[in-house]
């Protein structure tokens, strides 16, 4: 992205701050070397010896691999901050919005929530999400005044309950991965076809590595639902269930 010349930036950080393209260097999100600007000159920061004409990686910064493409034009594999977003809303429906909206508010989130989920950190993300949606499915008065009293984002529900909050949760991450063309498999089949488009190639890899954050979520809750002491309990109804997009 060019940076405007007026601006209160030195010669030598807007140079730092836009990346060299390949072949001169190659990036990762996983490494240590980055450029960084001192008084005039831009320097090159590595986090280890090199030999001579060994390749040099650039860190590219915290940024998800839909941000990679845009901004450098390529998908990082191995990128720990690689993400999917979950929205979930508390129904404004709900004769006790105002009590939930308190209480999500009171462990540090919001009635509209976005959670997000990191690449190798699917489990821990599903688990993050759990107490909020619990909270959703809440009816009952005096459920709702033991869930006030409580502390922290604990929110006990009936065995019935559990079973409907991950039933949506897997149709939510069943009906995300439906929504895309192709499946993983015919994903990994393009991608061994050497004569692949390059720009066709790279937004294969995105897309690719979407389904498997959403697979690994769907996994993660699907296990829930097994570890449940009695499968054959039906879900409870939910007039003012989440909203999950």
């Amino acid at each position: 992205m060019p940076l405007n010349i007026n601006q209160n930036v030195s010669l030598a950080r807007r140079f730092a701050l836009v990346p060299l393209g390949p072949p001169l260097l190659a990036y990762k999100s996983n490494c240590k070397a980055m450029l960084t600007a001192v008084d005039d000159s831009v320097q090159l920061v590595v986090d280890r010896p090199y030999k001579p004409d060994e390749p040099i990686v650039i860190w590219c910064g915290p940024q998800p691999n839909s941000r990679l493409l845009i901004n450098y034009g390529f998908v990082d594999e191995d990128n720990p901050y690689d993400r999917i977003s979950v929205e979930a809303s508390l129904s404004t429906e709900d004769p006790q919005y105002q009590d939930k909206r308190m209480i999500v508010q009171r462990n540090g989130k919001l009635t509209v929530q976005v959670f997000q989920v990191y690449a190798g950190k699917e489990k821990e993300a599903v688990f993050d999400m759990l107490p909020y949606l619990r909270l959703g499915y809440v009816s009952d008065a005096s459920e709702m005044q033991s869930v006030i009293s409580s502390q922290g984002p604990i929110c006990l529900v009936s065995p019935c309950m559990e079973r409907a909050v991950l039933d949506q949760l897997s149709r939510y991450f069943s009906s995300r991965l439906s929504g895309y063309p192709t499946t993983l498999l015919e994903d990994e089949a393009l991608l061994a076809d050497s004569n692949l488009d390059p720009r066709k190639r790279v937004a294969t890899q995105l897309v690719k590595l979407e389904k498997k954050m959403l697979t690994a979520c769907l996994e993660a809750t699907v296990e829930l639902i097994n570890q449940l002491p009695d499968l054959t309990i039906s879900p409870c109804p939910a007039p003012y269930a989440p909203t999950l997009k």
